[in-house]
């Protein structure tokens, strides 16, 4: 697993599930984002999934496996662009630094 990136497969709700917030502390989902891929170091793309994002941190969450999903805290996030560079990745992207270590959404 890339440091600052844990699994993540805290939902609530029927059918894939909207992730668990610390709602007690003044976590707030902030924007939903369905039919995002993710793709993490040099692996294959995950089935689409459902980003979401919140005021602590940004949620992956597949909409096909209720077991598979990652997380990662903003303190982790150390770099994030837009790139539409078809030289880094085939199709336009949110590029992420984790923890030194690179995943595309």
């Amino acid at each position: 697993m890339v440091p600052g990136l844990r699994q993540f497969t805290d939902r609530t709700g029927e059918g894939a599930g909207v992730p668990v917030l610390d709602t007690e502390n003044g976590e707030e989902l902030k924007h939903v984002e369905p039919g995002v891929a993710i793709v993490i170091a040099n692996r294959s793309p995950e089935a689409p999934g459902t980003l979401y994002i919140s005021s602590r941190k940004v949620v992956w969450l597949s909409d096909v496996d209720r077991e598979k999903g990652y997380a990662v805290d903003f303190l982790a996030l150390s770099l994030h662009a837009v790139s539409r560079d078809p030289d880094a990745f085939p199709s336009p992207c949110i590029y992420a630094q984790v923890s030194y270590s690179v995943f595309y959404l």
